[in-house]
């Protein structure tokens, strides 16, 4: 099972760093790593480079367009997909400040109702893995 933190970098931000993600990684899990001693400075910095989610509008819209398959539901903010014919099993946590998506598939069903959205980061710090959502072609494709 995998956790991907994904953040939405704010526009500005993005320019800089699309080319050169390894940079927008390292000052995330700069802020991860952070204590609680300096709080008031990682949150400046860390909303100074990502934008928060419209939780409320965002949950709806995955309601919408996933509510007629079987392996899905909801309970709040929490989103959850069980495929019995893939196998995959997802859960999408929705914040204001970020969401947490936990799969046993890299590419989950959620990416795919996600990729609308413009600059979005997906990171798993336990892999060391990050990109821009948007830079994934063919997405259901790239389970195999």
């Amino acid at each position: 099972m995998r956790t991907f933190y994904i953040f939405k970098i704010s526009n500005e931000y993005y320019k800089l760093t699309k080319n050169n993600p390894l940079n927008l990684y390292t000052t995330l899990l700069n802020i991860k790593l952070s204590t609680k001693n300096n709080i008031k400075l990682i949150y400046n910095e860390y909303f100074s480079i990502a934008d928060p989610f419209n939780k409320k509008a965002l949950s709806k819209l995955i309601y919408n367009h996933l509510k007629d398959n079987d392996g899905y539901s909801i309970y709040q903010n929490n989103h959850t997909f069980n495929n019995y014919y893939t196998d995959e099993v997802s859960k999408l946590i929705i914040n204001n400040s970020f969401m947490i998506l936990k799969s046993n598939m890299p590419s989950s069903i959620f990416f795919t109702e996600l990729s609308h959205i413009p600059n979005l980061f997906i990171v798993d710090f336990d892999k060391e893995d990050f990109f821009f959502l948007s830079n994934l072609k063919h997405l259901r494709a790239f389970n195999n």
